[in-house]
């Protein structure tokens, strides 16, 4: 299965961006983890790809000297939470830009750190996006990313596909697509003239309730089935939130794992 079209995506978030961080706690603390690994320094100029509602970017501010910040989304409903939070960072001047990042408006060299965080995944074309995200970095520069690595959520992968469920068959194919090799996102990196200094990923054991975990997904994959008639959609929402209740333990408790790919590159200067 292919990524899903931009605008799908797009209109996804839009939906779910009042809510989406409530959804998403492990991916703001993935930010801060990414975050926390950017060589010590000053990075007056981020551009922030894939921004959604800003976190990453909210973490980077107080802790990384940024002055100007440029947020690119797809989604202005996104960008909409993301232009009321930065109002906290009333001396840092903002630019967001609803746009894809194929076709964003970025000078080239213009920035000193790119963030991309939990938004790679979701790019159809994930190596002429990481060159168009290289192309914007200063010489010295840096760039950072965070993205679903290997085998995540394959818990859930086999639950939907011992279904047989067709549509539900969506979801599955998507988190399957949506995985980040780190082999692969190295060899993007170095093609674009970049030098990784630092690439791993990290396991997480998560124990959540069937209700939360399928908000999750409510939130992030809405739009794999938005081309089928309202009632149909809803239908397929409640076989998911079912399924997911169907699979606990006997505390209540749905587990499965998560896979994360974080990056540190820098350009030469």
């Amino acid at each position: 299965m292919e990524p899903p079209p931009p605008r799908l995506a797009a209109e996804s978030f839009d939906r779910s961006a009042r809510v989406y961080e409530g959804h998403v706690a492990v991916n703001r603390a993935g930010a801060r983890r990414l975050v926390a690994s950017v060589p010590e320094g000053r990075y007056p100029r981020l551009l922030d790809v894939g921004c959604g509602t800003g976190f990453a970017s909210l973490e980077a501010i107080p802790r990384l000297g940024v002055e100007r910040v440029l947020g690119v989304d797809a989604s202005a409903s996104m960008l909409d939470v993301f232009r009321e939070r930065l109002r906290a960072f009333p001396g840092v001047r903002a630019e967001l830009q609803a746009s894809d990042v194929l076709h964003m408006r970025v000078e080239d060299a213009g920035a000193d750190l790119v963030l991309c965080t939990m938004a790679l995944h979701w790019f159809t074309e994930r190596a002429a996006a990481i060159e168009r995200m290289a192309r914007a970095i200063a010489p010295g520069g840096v760039l950072g990313i965070l993205a679903p690595g290997p085998a995540h959520d394959r818990e859930t992968v086999a639950l939907v596909r011992a279904t047989g469920d067709p549509i539900l068959a969506r979801l599955a194919d998507s988190i399957e697509d949506n995985e980040i090799d780190p082999d692969v996102l190295i060899a993007h990196l170095a093609a674009a003239g970049l030098a990784p200094e630092d690439v791993w990923t990290e396991t997480r054991h998560r124990v959540t309730t069937p209700a939360a975990y399928g908000a999750r997904m409510e939130a992030v994959a809405s739009h794999l089935w938005s081309d089928l008639p309202a009632d149909e959609q809803a239908s397929v929402l409640a076989r998911m939130y079912a399924l997911f209740g169907s699979a606990t333990d006997e505390d209540g408790a749905y587990r499965y794992r998560f896979v994360k790919t974080f990056a540190i590159a820098r350009r030469s200067r």
